[in-house]
């Protein structure tokens, strides 16, 4: 800006060296600095529309960035769902505080975790049934009654072998 106002000077004091009835002048003057406020007014409206603009696409950039937020948390879920972590994350849902985690439960079982959110301890359940003592192969589902191994017991004991 500052040169443009050295050149500006330069141009009025060129014409006031070469015209030499101050009428003329002044008149000369009065028309260069309307031409001027012209030029600046119509900097100042491209400006203020450049601002306008830019407020325009920062507000978009915004609402953009939002949506791509909430298709990455979309996508984070997705595939949660989808894919199976290999490092023994699992997704756990606190009973107490409704917070969802992960928690990392490798080779060592642990039976109990602490919620991060609320602190409360959450006795994990994985279902594991007790070996059968019927000399059954693998855990307690061989439909055996165990009703029979109430009596047995009991015969075991003496209490009812008078059958007879």
């Amino acid at each position: 800006m500052a040169n443009l106002k050295k050149k500006f000077n330069a141009i009025m004091a060129d014409l006031e060296s070469n015209i030499k009835n101050q009428e003329d002048m002044e008149y000369i003057k009065s028309q260069v600095y309307n031409i001027a406020l012209l030029f600046l007014d119509e900097i100042d409206n491209i400006t203020e529309l450049s601002l306008d603009r830019m407020n325009v696409m920062l507000e978009r950039e915004k609402e953009l960035a939002h949506k791509v937020t909430k298709m990455e948390r979309a996508l984070n879920n997705l595939e949660k769902e989808v894919f199976v972590s290999q490092e023994g994350d699992f997704e756990i849902i606190c009973p107490y505080c409704n917070a969802e985690f992960l928690e990392n439960l490798n080779d060592d079982v642990e039976h109990e975790i602490k919620c991060p959110e609320c602190g409360n301890v959450i006795e994990l359940d994985w279902h594991e049934e007790e070996e059968c003592t019927h000399n059954c192969s693998g855990g307690c589902t061989c439909n055996h009654s165990h009703e029979e191994d109430d009596y047995d017991e009991e015969d075991e004991n003496g209490d009812e072998e008078d059958d007879m």
